[in-house]
């Protein structure tokens, strides 16, 4: 039959493939007869959401604004299936053996072997053995997919119980061996024709039964007490429905309740589940699924695609949030995530983990931190760089983002963290110290692993003596000081005969320009083509050179003899021979950033400009 005879409230139906229930029957303001009301598995299939013209016939369960329309009763749908029928139309075609067999009965006179046509398509005899042999197979299938086939339960319609008996006989003796089965996407809106199946496949472990819409679980139903995963995916089942659906089954271990628009969860699950996936939902904290803490053996957890961004709305709650030991694995990827304050507290929340997925979150997609405390660009961060600076605060990690963590990845990683951890406390003042180490809780664990690095603090005053904001913009900027010297000039001139001659000039540059801009800054200032010089850092540390070769001093913008060469200490290894020097660092063209040369404890530098012989 094509329909069933009395449209009703929950019933599931088909149009030319398109799956949908029946959420209202009745009339419409404004036309003549009667209308289903109908809610599209494919929300984007209807018109509505249940309204017309400002009145409400029915409500959808999915939230989404075109998800209803309304059709005709008369309108033809496609014909439902029982559980036996979809098997053997999938697995072995009864239909075919049918035809076959008529044909057989046509061409009696047929010679063994000859070729006969049905539908225009040439067979041949032999595949009445190959059809039997398959219709035997049925009986050793353990692994049965009918997704998609329009199954609505034992039976494709309503019957007799002694036609509901004898349907369910025929599952038990057709497929008695099957371990998996896949209904998802079907017809099925009655427990009790689950119950049915479940009852007669003595060995069943797996039940998928995705994509249908069910109504209430109706009281004295069993289910198979072999079945240890239950898939409940985009059924739109409400939380509490899911959970009391899941206590029918006692020996449940896995349950995948994914994309049923979930938000919050109100009461605890079995206490035999270990694996939950909860995928393509609405939570936004992991406080959202605080009863999920009572599970005393749940081991693998996934939350991928919702919107956490999270660990819960207040300090006292996330203090108060703990996971069972047993949770060592945890899926987080594709949420929104976007501070590092999240990762920090995680070790708190699930003290165990040691498998985590967090990729397609905000945070990633962000820079490290600011580039005064940095040093690095303005750019988001690399892959390479989010994987060290998650592990770095994760402890107990072995797996992140599907890879396994090496020892040398770990080393890497906390080392690279610590750095970055003594380059905020540099950029930064002393009193902040505690604020900046409470966002870094591992830091002192760091230190007792790999040492305490050296933290150097940048001078906290500008060139007026005015106290500087180690964060503002004069902090990210070096004051370079450029003095012209050609090749071919004397060594020994004086810097103070170069200021005469306006040779000497001075500009603030940030820290994230590379030496060939700072190499185009000289060129402009002194009317020279850039690619004609060469520049060389005069820096503040010392080299001992003998007397002999000390033949020129060192030039100094201020002439206060800053820069004049300097004796070697009475008492000194060598002191009447050597004297000291400031070593010379030549900025060679790069596209590494003045930061990578210049420490943030440096506020200026003197830069001797030399012009190339270059034709």
């Amino acid at each position: 039959m094509a329909i069933m005879a009395t449209p009703v409230i929950g019933q599931r139906r088909s149009y030319a493939g398109d799956l949908c229930t029946v959420r209202y029957v009745g009339t419409v303001e404004g036309t003549t007869g009667d209308w289903l009301g109908v809610e599209w598995d494919d929300p984007t299939r209807g018109k509505h959401s249940g309204e017309h013209k400002g009145v409400r016939y029915f409500t959808c369960q999915r939230n989404h604004p075109t998800a209803g329309s309304f059709v005709r009763p008369s309108r033809p749908a496609d014909k439902p299936r029982g559980l036996v029928e979809a098997l053997r139309e999938k697995y072995a075609s009864e239909y075919l053996e049918q035809e076959l067999a008529r044909q057989r009965q046509q061409t009696d006179d047929v010679v063994l072997h000859q070729p006969i046509e049905i539908s225009g398509k040439v067979v041949e005899e032999v595949g009445f053995d190959k059809i039997r042999k398959q219709l035997a197979e049925l009986q050793e299938l353990k692994i049965v997919l009918l997704d998609g086939l329009r199954v609505a339960g034992v039976l494709g319609h309503e019957v007799s119980p002694e036609e509901v008996e004898s349907a369910c006989q025929e599952i038990e003796q057709t497929c008695p061996k099957i371990t998996e089965l896949d209904l998802s996407r079907n017809l099925v809106s009655r427990w009790s024709e689950v119950a049915r199946i479940c009852e007669r496949l003595k060995l069943l472990k797996s039940l998928k039964l995705g994509g249908n819409r069910f109504g209430p679980v109706e009281k004295g139903l069993t289910f198979s007490k072999k079945i240890t995963e239950l898939y409940l995916d985009e059924t739109l089942l409400a939380w509490d429905e899911i959970s009391a659906i899941t206590r029918q089954f006692p020996a449940l271990t896995l349950l995948s309740a994914s994309a049923n628009q979930l938000s919050t969860i109100s009461t605890p699950l079995a206490q035999s589940i270990t694996r939950l996936t909860l995928e393509n939902n609405t939570f936004t904290s992991l406080s959202d699924l605080r009863p999920l803490t009572t599970l005393p053996r749940l081991e693998h957890l996934s939350l991928r695609s919702n919107s956490i961004s999270t660990i819960a709305a207040t300090p006292e709650d996330t203090n108060s949030l703990r996971f069972a030991p047993t949770l060592t694995s945890l899926d987080l990827s594709r949420n929104q995530i976007s501070t590092w304050l999240f990762l920090n507290h995680l070790p708190t929340v699930i003290p165990a983990l040691q498998t985590l997925r967090i990729s397609g979150n905000p945070l990633f997609d962000g820079p490290i931190g600011p580039t005064a405390i940095t040093g690095l660009p303005e750019r988001p961060m690399t892959v390479d760089e989010a994987y060290m600076l998650t592990l770095a605060r994760l402890a107990g990690l072995r797996t992140l983002n599907y890879g396994i963590i090496t020892p040398k990845d770990r080393l890497n990683g906390e080392l690279y963290y610590l750095s970055l951890i003594a380059k905020e406390l540099s950029a930064s003042p002393q009193a902040a110290e505690p604020e900046i180490l409470a966002k870094h809780p591992r830091y002192a664990e760091l230190c007792e692993l790999h040492g305490q690095p050296v933290v150097t603090r940048a001078s906290a005053e500008d060139a007026a003596g005015k106290v500087v904001n180690p964060r503002s913009v004069a902090a990210r900027l070096v004051r370079f000081v450029f003095c012209l010297r050609d090749a071919g000039s004397a060594h020994g001139s004086k810097a103070e005969g170069l200021q005469e001659e306006g040779v000497v000039k001075a500009r603030e540059i940030p820290r994230s320009f590379d030496t060939y801009q700072v190499q185009a800054i000289a060129g402009r200032l002194f009317g020279l083509p850039a690619y004609r010089l060469r520049l060389v850092w005069e820096t503040d540390e010392l080299d001992p050179v003998s007397r002999e070769k000390m033949e020129d001093e060192d030039w100094d913008t201020e002439g206060e003899g800053e820069g004049e060469a300097v004796e070697a200490r009475p008492g000194d290894a060598g002191a009447d021979r050597d004297r000291f020097v400031k070593r010379e660092v030549e900025l060679v063209e790069s596209t590494k950033d003045i930061g990578f040369w210049v420490q943030p404890d440096v506020s200026e530098v003197r830069v001797r400009v030399e012009v190339l012989d270059k034709n």
